[in-house]
């Protein structure tokens, strides 16, 4: 006799019902492997015994601070562990219980039958994400970290386009004002300015088109020469950008950041890094949706480099499937930023296989588009990392 431990994955452990021989019934014992934690933020203390004790009796438990059963404490935030058989035991008892149980479980109920969005609608199709996405930077900028002033002329930017097309880019970003610590912002003239030849050029191919931009005229000349996508770094913070984007159907990411690129570094505190940003994204996702931006058009962003110290970085990296919670899209833009060197000691341009590393890391963790300068390194990137993903026994 021998004994293995399996990852608590749905296909995995389906899988091994099937290679065992389980009857067709039997498959629902799937559910029952699936390991699913939930945090309920600012419980009463009734409301948590009740939670405590309906867990118990779900097969399943819950923590509550100390204090919580004797009601000495006015509030708790509660941990439910079990997995989805318990949790659907759960759900079921709760929606006949008083307090704010019963929306406990409406929401609870939401959560588990919530199904990613596997395409994202945009202002002329959808882009299926049957794989990673791939958005590669095009920064027509005089000053950008990485490769400022090295796509200003004509000649340089139809170069650039033309092998990110042959490479099969998906994707491409087209900014034109930096966004590095401490840069100033520019006028929308200028940055027009510098992103026209761009535009023009990238139309004949067949790639989605995205601006990254927080200025709302910058994205209005944007949309009309045939972007699909607007990258902002302010994530949706002006109501003009978004009743914008929300009159042209275009796709959105929003992204987290502090401030702005000229202060963001200057104030990194947080509660938690994690639920701070689900919160940001909560009220940003709901006022995109209200101004009429379909929520299959809205992508995620939790803006590394932007207002994080390192720790803070590697934090989201690790836990990004935590922000999947919206079953909406994750990008990831991690690309020779300074939280690649500050772990490896090198420059800017030394930091490609950092990169690689980073990049792989955020696509087995829930990314589905990658940002990246290294045309070729970040497509075959995301081959590999696809293949992991899908590799099954």
């Amino acid at each position: 006799m021998e004994i293995y431990r399996l990852t608590p994955e749905h296909n995995r452990i389906y899988n091994e019902l099937k290679r065992i021989g389980v009857d067709d019934y039997a498959l629902n014992m799937v559910n029952k492997g699936e390991s699913l934690n939930v945090l309920i933020k600012d419980v009463t203390s009734p409301e948590a015994n009740i939670l405590k004790q309906e867990s118990i009796a779900s097969g399943m438990d819950a923590a509550v601070k100390k204090g919580v059963i004797s009601c000495s404490v006015e509030k708790s935030d509660v941990l439910l562990l079990g997995n989805i058989a318990t949790f659907k035991r759960l759900i079921k008892r709760l929606s006949i219980q008083a307090f704010r149980l019963k929306q406990v479980a409406d929401e609870l109920k939401n959560l588990i039958n919530k199904k990613d969005e596997r395409f994202i609608t945009h202002n002329k199709g959808k882009i299926e994400l049957t794989k990673t996405q791939c958005m590669c930077i095009l920064n027509t900028t005089p000053d950008s970290f990485s490769d400022g002033n090295k796509f200003v002329t004509e000649e340089a930017i139809a170069k650039q386009i033309d092998a990110m097309a042959d490479s099969g880019v998906d994707i491409i970003d087209i900014g034109g004002m930096s966004s590095r610590p401490y840069s100033e912002s520019i006028s929308a003239e200028e940055e027009i300015n510098r992103i026209k030849l761009a535009l023009d050029y990238a139309k004949q191919y067949d790639m989605i088109i995205s601006v990254d931009t927080n200025n709302y005229k910058t994205a209005e000349y944007a949309l009309n020469n045939g972007a699909n996508l607007i990258n902002d770094i302010s994530g949706m913070e002006d109501d003009k950008m978004v009743s914008l984007c929300a009159e042209s159907r275009c796709a959105v990411c929003i992204m987290h950041m502090k401030g702005s690129p000229k202060n963001m570094q200057q104030n990194i505190e947080y509660n938690h890094i994690i639920y701070d940003i689900q919160m940001f994204f909560e009220n940003r996702i709901e006022k995109c949706i209200k101004a009429g931006i379909n929520y299959s058009s809205i992508i995620l962003d939790v803006g590394f480099g932007f207002g994080k110290t390192l720790e803070q970085n590697y934090i989201l990296l690790k836990y990004m499937k935590e922000f999947k919670i919206y079953s909406l899209p994750l990008l990831a833009g991690i690309s020779r930023k300074s939280m690649i060197g500050g772990v490896l000691d090198k420059s800017v341009n030394e930091r490609l296989a950092g990169t690689i590393s980073a990049n792989t890391a955020a696509i087995l963790n829930g990314a589905d588009i990658i940002r990246f300068h290294d045309i070729k390194e970040g497509i075959d990137t995301a081959k590999i990392a696809d293949f992991i993903l899908k590799a099954n026994i």
